[in-house]
């Protein structure tokens, strides 16, 4: 056994050990509850929008049991989807729009993805363990959820401030976890502590997650999915006679993690943050003031998968800022409704450049400089009217405008001359003669109506505009080298992109409505929605260059777009009493399709026609389901990107907990018949072709195989 394989058992271990301590403390005294007090607005299930999710609760705690993938927790969600990328950071994907196009935050913040191959993405910054609540408010989100995106908002909520209840002593709660996943070898450790008294509270969080590659069906290893991760958070509340005001700080540090479907390996991600904020209900409405900070050091390589070897292999860095400060009011108007008005600032600054490696004729004498002095500054302003005209009605209308400001300095290759060097030479030179800097003024727009006509049947509909400025990566990657790039690439296609500094922003004309039926009581629900997306200068792809082994070298370039779709949920009551407790039926199904008007080539990475349908019982402290997950075949695939078709298949999933208030035991067998078969959101498996030395066929990524999961909670 390695000394490292040692220390995480031993870790493990530990925090075994304590929890069962916990436990048997637990038996002795019952527990004392906190009256928790929000830090952060979530939204509840009767939320007044029938089209958005919200993750919570018991479903959000058997999922995250043995996760280690934040945007994993939501995959299977109505229109909901995820890019396969690294194990830790998987890509969102709302109604077929992906990546960037969702505004993905935490506790409100932003984050931006400081990476040319988006290795370091927002859902990445937070643990499984960590997260309360997940909210999807998908295509007419409302413009106090956010701007710069044209898909959705997916809001992320970690653990509130809990404080004592007047006149008690200092309180101490907490929780301890270990998770195991057998499909990847996969262990995880988490836990939290809170001490608290009436108006002070301070808690502290951590986690550490860890897999080797894991498992297709069949028992096949797929190179570059493993990874590490430690995240670490602190938080100091203090409440006031109006609201609470609270400071987060944490680190997030992940030693390595492999990308299956890239050309390069995150070697090294250190990650800082604070948030500052203050929440208060006043006479007049309520108060909301929120300032942010991350840094980011990123590096990148090859791992032993990708052939990473002494030589040196092809060092890539970053560094990168976020800044951002918000204020927003909210006034109560006499008919129930609201005003909202807010205003915010955000700034990203990043600096990516490429060592020389010692010894090589190409990536020599100089470095790299593939973006220098990236700035991207955001200042906006918006307001939102939501109004009750009627018993039966409801609307919500609201509009943002933002200022969107992008620039970057001048850049150089490895070398100014020789052969190997010199299209690499010709462009930066272009680059740096032109002007670079540019402005967007952007507008959005959401308009939508409720209609109630019974206690049964809510009906919303509804138009939004939304707009997204292109990042700096899509603005500024200037290398046309064969070599250079390759190295920005965050499809998963493993093609080579180049940048164009004259994109312009996507505009989305969004139109959607959405049915939920509810019988009284809940034993039946059904929710159905229909939905449109036109987006003007949507940022895909134009051709430069066909490469080897059927690769392609794209230029990210502005066209014409199509989607559409229908998402269908429900859950029907089977049983309610002895001697099975309660019993129901639960499903989900997404269909959509996107179109490149300019061509008339599919949109890359559509999800073809997906199903879940679960069958769940709980009597007691006991908690069951089995799920069937049915994926159609994908042929609709996008030619300019050469994306591979997918086979249709159906997996099988069991899970099982147990709680008895303090301790909790989830156990799980995810793809229980071990079927052999390809995600179709997975992009190539370019570690793979890489290991058999590029002289393999290039194929869809593999999805895990059989995994017996184990994971064990105890509070204290």
């Amino acid at each position: 056994m390695s000394s490292s394989t040692f220390v995480r058992a031993a870790l493990m271990a530990g925090v075994a050990a304590l929890a069962l301590s916990a436990a048997a403390k637990a038996q002795e005294a019952p527990a004392t509850q906190l009256p928790p007090v929000d830090a952060t607005q979530t939204v509840e299930d009767e939320t007044a929008s029938p089209s958005q999710s919200v993750v919570g609760g018991e479903v959000l705690a058997r999922r995250k049991a043995a996760a280690a993938d934040t945007i994993g927790l939501i995959a299977g969600e109505p229109g909901v989807a995820v890019y396969a990328n690294g194990g830790l950071s998987s890509l969102p994907v709302i109604r077929g729009l992906a990546d960037d196009r969702v505004l993905v935050t935490i506790d409100g913040a932003e984050a931006t993805t400081f990476c040319p191959n988006h290795m370091n993405p927002p859902g990445g910054y937070i643990s499984p363990s960590r997260v309360q609540q997940i909210s999807i408010l998908p295509t007419l989100s409302p413009v106090s959820a956010g701007g710069d995106n044209i898909a959705g908002v997916i809001a992320v909520t970690s653990r509130s401030p809990q404080f004592a209840a007047e006149g008690a002593d200092l309180q101490v709660n907490g929780e301890l976890g270990v998770s195991y996943r057998s499909v990847s070898d996969g262990a995880g450790a988490n836990g939290w502590i809170t001490i608290a008294g009436e108006r002070l509270s301070l808690t502290y969080e951590a986690g550490w997650n860890h897999a080797e590659n894991y498992k297709a069906g069949g028992g096949r290893r797929v190179r570059s999915t493993e990874f590490e991760a430690y995240d670490q958070a602190l938080t100091l509340a203090w409440l006031t006679d109006h609201g609470v005001l609270s400071l987060k700080a944490g680190r997030q540090f992940q030693p390595y993690q492999g990308f299956p479907t890239q050309r390069m390996d995150l070697t090294e991600n250190d990650s800082l943050f604070a948030d500052l904020r203050y929440q208060a209900t006043y006479g007049w409405g309520e108060l909301n003031a929120k300032a942010s900070w991350r840094s980011v050091e990123h590096e990148m390589n090859f791992l032993a998968d990708k052939g990473g070897s002494a030589t040196g292999g092809m060092p890539m860095n970053s560094q990168g800022r976020d800044l951002a400060a918000s204020l927003d009011v909210a006034l109560p108007t006499p008919d129930g409704g609201a005003v909202r008005a807010g205003v915010e600032a955000r700034r990203a600054d990043v600096d990516d450049w490429w060592p020389p490696v010692a010894g090589s004729m190409m990536m020599s004498p100089n470095t790299y400089w593939n973006i220098t002095e990236g700035r991207r500054e955001r200042t906006g302003v918006w307001g939102e009217w939501e109004a009750h005209p009627g018993d039966d009605w409801s609307t919500l209308l609201g509009a943002r405008y933002e200022h969107v400001e992008t620039d970057a300095g001048p850049v150089q290759p490895y070398a100014w001359t020789g052969m190997m060097n010199m299209p690499d030479a010709m462009a930066a030179r272009a680059f740096n003669a032109r002007d670079r800097g540019r402005a967007d003024d952007n507008l959005d727009i959401t308009a939508t109506a409720t209609w109630r006509p019974s206690a049964e049947i809510t009906v919303e509909f509804g138009y939004a505009r939304k707009t997204r400025s292109p990042s700096l990566y899509e603005r500024y990657a200037w290398g046309v080298g064969s070599m250079s790039s390759a190295m920005t690439s965050f499809a998963g296609d493993a093609n080579s992109y180049v940048g164009d500094p004259d994109l312009k922003p996507e505009v989305a004309h969004n139109l959607a409505a959405t049915l939920r039926y509810e019988a009284p009581g809940g034993a039946r629900k059904l929710t159905v929605s229909v939905y449109r997306s036109q987006v003007d200068d949507f940022i895909d792809a134009a051709k430069v260059a066909d490469l080897a082994n059927g690769f392609v070298r794209l230029r990210f370039a502005n066209v014409d777009a199509a989607l559409f779709g229908v998402d269908a949920s429900g859950a029907m009551e089977l049983w309610n009493g002895q001697p099975f407790g309660r019993g129901a039926l639960t499903g989900v199904v997404s269909w959509v399709e996107g179109e490149n008007r300019d061509s008339g080539d599919n949109l890359y990475h559509m999800t073809p026609v997906t199903a879940r349908i679960a069958l769940e019982q709980s009597k007691g402290p006991w908690s069951n389901s089995a799920e069937l997950e049915l994926v159609a075949e994908k042929d609709a695939v996008n030619a300019l990107r050469h994306e591979p078709r997918t086979s249709a298949y159906a997996l099988m999933n069991l899970r099982s907990s147990w709680t008895n208030g303090r301790l909790r035991v989830d156990a799980a067998v995810e793809n229980l018949f071990d079927a052999d078969y390809a995600l179709p959101l997975g992009g190539v498996a370019f570690g793979d072709f890489k290991a058999s030395g590029a002289q393999g066929r290039i194929q869809p990524l593999a999805g895990p195989g059989r995994s017996f999961n184990l994971a064990l909670r105890m509070a204290f």
